[in-house]
């Protein structure tokens, strides 16, 4: 027990310090810093500035500060997206010290606002915590399917994949459903796209992926996982938000994804959120907020090595100087 706790000490720090001012934050923050380049800080009352990162929680008084060379972007529960220029700044709920601008597509929705807090005030210590205890437990087997995994998912025609497992030579993928088998198939590889020939999943069905990881001599492992199709209501509506984020924020910027996929987590399309957290990861190398992210991302689908890792990469990242 004295190692495990030794262990994830240092994960559970950079949780608290990727969260930055949100760890003080209310649970309904009035904004939400969605990307930052530079050492960009937050004065709040009477306290020294310090520096904040990706997904920082600000309160009414907050002075966002932006250096020279930098910028800032701050999603305010209202909907409007501000781009904050070098040496600018703002204070929440007050006066405006030096103009910002508002960004393409001028505001978002409260939905999508509401799934982002909610990501950026939720729960980071303790999942740090519950991710790493499990993962240095005796009990944890390596899961090997991958995606889609506890997830929902938009596409009616999802693509799945999964780890090599030793000794195999084939792998065995067969959907069902609560009437039972839609489709099963072989292959040699670690992915499969959907089979041109069989039927589209239904909009709102769950359904359960089997994979089975076979040998010359029989079966090696056998793993399962459920997923769930969004109705076509559910699916147009966070296709429009996505479309609108991409609009306000920019496709490929960093506050693009983190506003993305923190919306997408809210929705529980983990996949989905993971590959816009990926995508952040190679836009800000140099932040830990990424990897903080996408390690909530895996605890949530079970993959407790993979969050493990992702936890660990954020505390060495938050741990230079």
């Amino acid at each position: 027990m004295t190692d495990v706790r030794r262990w994830i000490a240092g994960p559970c720090a950079v949780l608290l310090l990727c969260a930055g001012l949100a760890a003080s934050a209310a649970a309904d923050p009035l904004a939400v810093l969605a990307a930052i380049k530079g050492r960009v800080q937050v004065a709040r009352g009477s306290a020294t500035a310090r520096a904040a990162g990706f997904g920082s929680a600000l309160e009414r008084g907050d002075r966002v500060i932006v250096p020279a060379g930098g910028s800032a972007t701050v999603f305010f529960n209202d909907g409007n997206v501000v781009e904050l220029a070098e040496k600018s700044s703002i204070t929440i709920g007050g006066q405006v010290a030096s103009k910002p601008r508002l960004g393409p597509g001028g505001e978002l929705s409260s939905e999508v606002y509401s799934n982002v807090s909610r990501f950026v005030t939720g729960g980071s210590a303790q999942t740090g915590l519950v991710a790493m205890a499990r993962v240095r437990g005796t009990d944890t087997s390596t899961p090997i399917l991958l995606a889609p995994r506890n997830t929902g998912v938009l596409a009616s025609r999802p693509s799945f994949s999964w780890r090599a497992v030793e000794g195999a030579t084939r792998y065995r993928l067969a959907i069902s459903d609560d009437q039972g088998a839609r489709w099963s198939r072989e292959t040699t590889a670690l992915a499969l796209d959907y089979p041109a020939d069989a039927e589209s999943l239904a909009a709102g069905g769950e359904y359960l992926c089997e994979l089975e990881a076979l040998s010359d001599h029989g079966s090696l492992r056998t793993e399962s996982s459920s997923f769930e199709v969004l109705r076509a209501a559910d699916a147009g509506a966070v296709l429009a938000s996505l479309e609108r984020i991409r609009a306000t924020a920019g496709a490929e910027s960093p506050a693009g994804h983190f506003l993305a996929g923190s919306y997408l987590f809210g929705h529980r399309l983990y996949d989905d959120a993971a590959r816009h957290f990926q995508a952040l990861a190679r836009l800000s190398p140099e932040s830990s907020a990424p990897h903080n992210a996408l390690g909530k991302v895996y605890q949530d689908q079970g993959l407790m090595d993979l969050a493990a890792e992702e936890f660990h990469r954020a505390y060495s990242l938050a741990s230079t100087p």
